[in-house]
């Protein structure tokens, strides 16, 4: 009996002496104290962190999975129907107005639902979502297609030309997150991540507006720096309209030096585009965008390619420079400060190309 009387006591010490390790008792001095405290505060801000990560990487992503997926009942069929419905447009002054226009059946219920929806992009199956535009470029960024606010956004046009029946802009440019949930625009990284194989597969985009149907051949996918203190930056957002057949020539030729792939497909002045953007995070870098370009098949053209014409040329040349070009930030950490190795596309692809 004595021994398990002491077997007791030496289980209660060692709690006590637990205890008085880690809370403020009676005697201890304002120091020990204040130690005690600090370091209570920390293991509860450490519990909070960790709590907050397990939340964020492990609940909010089906979160915001069942939240993308209420979307997808929206869509009719896409037989080509239209009906007439009264729908918000901005007229030439910048205001708004109600005015009836004919649209495309299959995206009523989104208009229904909200009136700022001007299209629909679809690579199939990985991004299939409603477009909207509104007045700037930030609203979207922090509030869902119901408008309710959240960081994860959702997918808008550039809103410095407004999509309507009447005009699309020259360069219609799409924005969306990237998430983990591999909604908005992550799968978009899979242009990089996956290589040339995917490029092959999906080298066509269906950008509709809720006008009328259209589809995009990708010419150029690149990573694209927006700091300048990380070195050179092409303000790709910029052009969302071409005054001359030079800005244009300067824009395309540009994507393609950036390219991690050439389709090979033929550019010239007057040819729609379809810009698509998100957030790149492979290099640890912040501002840094992986971007999607491609141009609108013309009425008198196939939107088949033979994806065995194209080239690869997301590598290094003989001497390890890049062949591709990239920033200088990049250059230094990754590639030992060797540069690009220059233009290797075929400058033929751009009609009366003089760069």
């Amino acid at each position: 009996m004595p021994e398990f009387e002491s077997v007791k006591k030496t289980k209660k010490n060692k709690k006590q002496t637990l205890a008085q390790s880690l809370f403020p008792c009676k005697n201890d001095s304002p120091g020990e104290i204040a130690r005690k405290i600090i370091f209570l505060i920390a293991i509860l801000i450490l519990i909070g962190a960790t709590v907050w990560v397990v939340c964020f990487y492990f609940f909010r992503p089906q979160i915001i999975q069942r939240e993308e997926d209420d979307l997808s009942f929206m869509r009719g069929e896409s037989n080509g129907d239209v009906i007439s419905i009264p729908i918000k447009v901005t007229n030439s002054n910048g205001e708004t107005e109600q005015k009836q226009v004919t649209v495309l059946k299959e995206y009523e219920e989104f208009i229904k639902e909200n009136e700022d929806t001007v299209g629909y992009v679809e690579i199939y199956p990985w991004i299939k979502s409603p477009v909207v535009q509104t007045t700037d470029n930030d609203y979207y960024l922090k509030h869902n297609f119901y408008k309710q606010v959240t960081e994860n956004g959702t997918i808008f046009a550039d809103y410095e030309i407004p999509i309507t029946a009447e005009t699309t802009p020259p360069n219609t440019i799409i924005y969306g997150h990237n998430l983990l949930t591999k909604n908005m625009f992550m799968p978009l990284l899979k242009y990089r991540t996956d290589g040339i194989d995917f490029l092959k597969e999906h080298y066509l985009i269906n950008f509709d507006t809720i006008y009328e149907k259209n589809q995009y051949l990708i010419f150029a996918v690149m990573l694209v720096n927006t700091s300048s203190s990380k070195g050179e930056v092409f303000p790709f957002q910029n052009y969302v309209s071409f005054d001359s057949k030079e800005e244009f020539d300067y824009y395309v030729s540009e994507c393609l030096d950036r390219s991690y792939y050439y389709t090979g497909i033929d550019l010239e002045y007057g040819d729609e585009l379809l810009t698509l953007s998100t957030c790149d995070f492979s290099t640890f870098m912040e501002d840094i965008r992986l971007v999607v370009v491609a141009r609108k098949v013309r009425d008198d053209e196939s939107p088949i390619l033979d994806p065995e014409t194209f080239i690869d040329n997301s590598g290094f040349d003989e001497n390890g420079n890049t062949k591709r070009k990239l920033f200088e930030d990049f250059y230094r950490i990754y590639n030992n400060n060797k540069t690009w190795a220059g233009r290797n596309w075929d400058t033929s692809w751009i009609k009366d190309f003089k760069g």
